[in-house]
């Protein structure tokens, strides 16, 4: 046996590992789609789809997976060559090969082959024998498909036919088994809901409680929420800090929070659940409220309902920057409600000093230029005459409860709100 040492650039072949017996190629690559279709989806990038029975419309196709014939082999470094062999008739031991080509591309079939099926139904005209209802389903020609609503009543008449609206769910085996569920655990259900199979990805939980105004407010954090709290803080004095604080006021706004206890913003957001729920909307809306506090049953909590306060574009405001309240780390619920700076707006300038360094004062001073045009504000934190009146004066409550719009103020207070 004697290799050929030709130089020439060998051609690259394309192997297709059918799943079956092929006794005959033509008819192995009709199931493929025909050799035009098999050229255009490999050139395409496209997969190849195998249907055992071509002519029958309501089959599923079987997708191939493309691969390189290294990857092919689990990257051993195998090369699939197509080789020619010849053999001295006078000398069988006498063997030529040559190598024509190289393999470059592996179409395999690994998923599930799907279910077939057949539109057929038994024939009236032939007892035992089924009709087949594709060319009464769908046309198999141009002039077919053309004068297909010319076709008299009595022939265009279709036999009632519900093909299934979906076939088998996923293309590889399983190893469940399909069976009647018996345990409907909330556990099992959680498990159920999150799709076939189990994810790797780590669970990762919002324990922190937010509630909307008109619902139940929590008494109490939950026992998962301190023990991850206690778990990621080992140190008593953030803890300290954040007891103390909604001891001296059951209500707080985040920018407040940072401000008063100086802690780093991941450190609050890890350690807010244990202490207080979050307010989403009405009239506390955007405050963090210590556990078993109602404002809506305290009249006094009326110093503590919400207000935004904006700084619009004037002659005697500097033209800057919309920013945000806190840091970029923080969470949705604490940061302010701001809107996109113009593309005209200046850089904002250097007095000011960077948000990441220094808190922003939860507090509205007049005559100070605040560093955010758009921010909320409980009543009792802006310094205004308007305010301390309202802090001050005793409103008539028409119920025990405060209205779930307007709090414990009368409705003609808060239309005065723009002139905080």
């Amino acid at each position: 046996m004697w290799p050929s040492t030709s130089t020439e650039n060998l051609p690259e072949y394309v192997v297709v590992v059918y799943p079956g017996v092929v006794r005959n190629a033509e008819k192995a690559i009709e199931t493929l789609g025909g050799t035009q279709t098999l050229s255009m989806n490999h050139f395409a990038g496209r997969p190849l789809e195998l249907r055992h029975n071509p002519k029958n419309l309501y089959t599923n196709a079987l997708v191939s997976e493309r691969g390189s014939a290294e990857k092919s082999f689990g990257g051993t470094g195998t090369v699939l060559c197509v080789v020619t062999v010849r053999r001295k008739k006078s000398d069988p031991n006498c063997v030529q090969a040559k190598v024509i080509g190289m393999v470059s591309t592996v179409y395999t079939f690994k998923s599930m082959c799907d279910f077939h099926y057949l539109p057929i139904r038994q024939s009236e005209a032939f007892p035992g024998c089924f009709e087949n209802l594709v060319p009464k389903l769908i046309p198999l020609d141009l002039p077919g498909a053309l004068s297909w609503w010319n076709q008299p009543e009595n022939e265009r008449r279709t036999p009632l036919h519900l093909p299934p609206y979906q076939f088998s769910r996923y293309s590889i085996p399983s190893s469940k088994l399909l069976c009647k569920e018996t345990d409907f655990s909330p556990e099992k259900v959680k498990r159920k809901s999150a799709g076939h199979g189990q994810s790797l990805r780590s669970e990762r939980k919002a324990l922190s409680v937010t509630v909307h105004s008109t619902a139940e407010f929590p008494k109490q954090p939950t026992e998962e929420a301190v023990n991850d709290a206690n778990i990621r803080c080992k140190n008593d004095e953030p803890h300290r800090l954040l007891q103390e604080l909604f001891e001296e006021r059951p209500m707080w706004t985040r920018v407040g929070i940072l401000k008063k206890t100086r802690l780093d913003d991941g450190l609050i957001k890890t350690l807010l659940q244990k202490f207080a729920f979050y307010i989403l909307n009405g009239p506390w809306g955007r405050l963090w409220c210590r556990f078993g506090y109602d404002p809506r049953t305290d009249p006094n909590a009326k110093q503590y309902q919400s207000v935004m306060v904006t700084f619009r574009q004037h002659a005697k405001i500097p033209e800057r920057q919309r920013l945000k309240i806190v840091t970029k780390n923080s969470e949705r619920p604490g940061h302010a409600s701001v809107t996109s700076a113009s593309s005209l707006a200046p850089a904002v300038p250097s007095t000011y000093g960077s948000l990441t360094d220094e808190h922003i004062d939860y507090t509205y001073t007049p005559g100070e230029l605040p560093r955010v045009r758009q921010m909320w504000y409980c009543i009792c934190d802006v310094k205004l005459p308007i305010a301390e009146e309202i802090v001050r004066k005793e409103f008539f409550a028409h119920s025990e409860r405060a209205d779930p719009q307007n709090g414990w103020l009368p409705p003609v207070i808060l239309l005065n709100s723009p002139k905080l």
